[in-house]
């Protein structure tokens, strides 16, 4: 009996222990859960959205209409940048969009480009042969368009009864006392009709006429132009040749507008040629032509080369390659940049850890870096990846237009 007794106190004192520890973890669990509902009512949810599309706003939440993924609540405290340009967004998502920030430096864009070519004649070495005189060809020596010719070569020889009748006439005077300004004008005369130096002189030298005169090249070129043939009775107007220079020859390639600044001085260009690649091209001076192509948008460089050699020949097929760099201005990825066509901004860090957005005036945009005029200063942070995330954050939150109203304001 006394056994059965002690068996019922300790069933009895288990009991109570038991139904203690109960107790004791109940109220620690309820705590609990009203700890964690308290927390979760003292952050307002404004809305729910997708942050793959985050320009559409949700009531409750749930899984998103676009992707396989929950809807994630956009707390009012998140927004406790309001009185700026600021943006919060938990730290967690940042580390999930991989995000990464560079700092804008101060720099000097460096270019490199390659632009198709082409040789063309020196234009400022071209001549036309006439004989402004009416006559007719007695020979023509054997020449056509493309041979090369030095200075001084017979082009044709030719009769012109105007220049015989002007030698008859200063002949005439000379012999019969004509007064020096009589003479002078007759000579002027034949000068004027085109009757070369070297004649005129062998006139009054040998005092006979000459009724057969020799056409020759004024300078060394090739001939571009050559109609004449023997027999052929010619105008005072023909064109009997038209000859230009090789040496030295034009270079001329088509640029972007956008580029203008850049050109400094022939050190910044070099020029190849397929048929000579091994062989190097001296540039003695460049030109820019003050127009600018009004479809394309380009403006035409013209390089002068020397061609000792003639190597080099018209219509040649040619690569101008620019090496240059800008003056020093404020840089940055330019993948930083986000360009919507109406203006352009970047995302920056504030050092509360804060993203703000920011407008930007890119002035020049090289090797993946972009030069920039307004907007940062040297220093600042800048997101270079993430961006779209964040950038759509900041639409959510009125960042952006708060950046704008800022703008209008100063």
């Amino acid at each position: 009996m006394a056994s059965f007794k002690r068996k019922y106190a300790a069933m009895i004192i288990s009991s109570l222990i038991v139904g203690g520890l109960v107790s004791v973890t109940a109220w620690h669990y309820v705590h609990s859960e009203n700890k964690a509902e308290n927390s979760v009512a003292e952050r307002k949810v404004l809305f729910w959205y997708d942050p793959m599309k985050p320009d559409t706003q949700f009531d409750k939440p749930g899984k998103s209409p676009f992707m396989d993924m929950d809807l994630v609540p956009k707390y009012a405290d998140e927004n406790d940048g309001k009185n700026g340009a600021g943006i919060r967004i938990d730290p967690t998502q940042v580390q999930n969009l991989g995000l990464k920030t560079q700092k804008v430096t101060r720099g000097r864009l460096h270019y490199a480009q390659t632009f198709p070519a082409n040789v063309s004649y020196n234009e400022y070495q071209f001549v036309i042969v006439q004989a402004r005189s009416a006559g007719f060809v007695e020979k023509v020596y054997p020449l056509t368009i493309g041979d090369r010719v030095r200075k001084g070569t017979p082009l044709a020889e030719i009769t012109l009864p105007d220049w015989v009748e002007a030698q008859s006439e200063f002949l005439l005077l000379s012999d019969t006392g004509g007064t020096p300004t009589q003479i002078k004008g007759v000579l002027e005369r034949l000068r004027l009709a085109g009757m070369p130096e070297e004649d005129i002189q062998r006139l009054r030298a040998t005092r006979s006429i000459q009724t057969r005169f020799i056409l020759k090249a004024p300078i060394e070129g090739v001939i571009t132009a050559f109609s004449l043939r023997t027999g052929m009775n010619i105008s005072k107007d023909n064109v009997v040749a038209q000859i230009q220079g090789v040496d030295p020859v034009w270079i001329s390639a088509s640029l972007p507008e956008s580029i203008a600044y850049l050109l400094k001085d022939t050190s910044q260009f070099n020029i190849s040629v397929p048929a000579y690649l091994d062989t190097p091209i001296h540039v003695e001076k460049w030109h820019l032509l003050p127009s600018v192509d009004q479809t394309t948008r380009t403006l035409q460089v013209r390089l002068q080369v020397s061609n000792a050699n003639e190597l080099l020949k018209p219509g040649m097929n040619a690569y101008l390659t620019l090496n240059t760099q800008s003056q020093d201005m404020l840089l940055i990825p330019s993948q930083a940049v986000i360009d919507t066509g109406k203006e352009q901004r970047v995302i920056t860090v504030d050092a509360e850890g804060h993203f703000v957005p920011k407008r930007i005036h890119v002035l020049h945009e090289s090797q993946q870096q972009s030069g920039i005029g307004s907007g940062l200063k040297e220093g600042e942070k800048v997101v270079v990846s993430g961006l779209f995330l964040i950038d759509s954050e900041a639409n959510i939150s009125g960042a952006l237009e708060r950046m704008r109203r800022g703008k209008d304001h100063d």
